[in-house]
């Protein structure tokens, strides 16, 4: 949840960076969906986890083209994206052991 929070700020703030054009307005408009998103990570739903991956798999296509620079927030997009996936793959629920003696 902080990591999705942390890349949302990162990607609004880069507003006050660069000029106003569409790639940097459509940065920010992903900023704003990464902190809605990390509000719902609070909670238990897997709904969420899937979304945050979604959207962090957005920026790796960006990350293998030849002129970006890279910053910050892709670095930790990747990461997220990492951890999104590892969770997913961890079940649910853990069965207890069942007791044979009773």
């Amino acid at each position: 949840m902080i990591l999705a929070l942390v890349i949302g700020g990162m990607l609004v703030t880069q507003l006050w960076a660069e000029p106003l054009s569409q790639a940097s307005l459509t940065k920010a408009g992903r900023g704003v969906l990464f902190v809605l998103l990390a509000l719902g990570l609070m909670g238990t739903r897997r709904l969420s986890v899937v979304l945050t991956a979604l959207l962090c798999s957005v920026s790796i296509p960006d990350l293998m083209s030849v002129n970006h620079t890279p910053h910050i927030s892709d670095a930790l997009e990747v990461l997220t994206l990492l951890l999104c996936a590892g969770l997913l793959m961890v079940p649910t629920r853990f069965s207890k052991p069942k007791d044979s003696s009773a």
